[in-house]
């Protein structure tokens, strides 16, 4: 039992020490704002958003092997299977909820006004409360407190945006996704350059 204590806090120092250069936050915030944007301007563009990490990957490797490598090291953390496990069970009794609740506004108000209510005001919430899943699970589990603030972001958007009337059903989905990854983009940004201010290259290793 120690043993593994050991092992899971020098998992999470390992992992809070390569989020320092902020590209994680810059790569979901740019992740994030594209599918945001082609949400909004048409539902089916959405679904060019799963080819957005095939191109971000790489580049993210190059940038970690340019800027962040020669200032710190290098470590790999190996994938945590109960997070990711978290994660799962988490949406899928969130995806429960949002069906059963469906069936239950069907049911009290009638087929059609339960659907065009759930649409327009539910939705959001629900879905921003799923997308905060995965934000809370990093920040718990690798105690990195930036992503509950995602996580607040996403939940607070996905009720404040029709509940305030500033967007609805799935423009409202679009406008606060778009928002999360404008700001995570930014932050990330900011994490970038402190990075590289903090731990400058040296002559010698700027050579090599």
């Amino acid at each position: 039992m120690n043993r593994e204590r050991t092992i899971d806090t020098v998992q999470t120092r390992a992992m809070q020490a390569t989020a320092r250069d902020g590209i994680t936050e810059m790569f979901l915030g740019g992740m994030l704002l594209v599918f945001g944007v082609l949400f909004y301007l048409e539902t089916l563009l959405a679904a060019l958003g799963v080819l957005i990490p095939l191109g971000l990957n790489p580049l993210g490797k190059l940038l970690k092997r340019k800027y962040v490598y020669p200032r710190i090291g290098y470590s790999k953390v190996a994938r945590q299977p109960h997070a990711l496990r978290g994660i799962g069970f988490a949406a899928l009794a969130f995806i429960g909820v949002i069906l059963a609740a469906l069936g239950l506004f069907s049911w009290i108000l009638g087929r059609d006004a339960g659907y065009s209510l759930w649409m327009s005001h539910f939705v959001p919430s629900f879905t921003g409360l799923i997308m905060a899943i995965g934000p809370w699970v990093v920040a718990r589990t690798y105690r990195l407190a930036r992503w509950y603030v995602f996580a607040a972001l996403f939940v607070t958007g996905g009720i404040c945006l029709p509940l305030f009337h500033f967007a609805t059903g799935y423009t409202a989905v679009a406008v606060q996704t778009a928002i999360v990854g404008a700001f995570s983009l930014l932050y990330g940004i900011g994490l970038f350059i402190t990075f590289l201010r903090k731990y400058p290259v040296t002559e010698v290793e700027h050579a090599s």
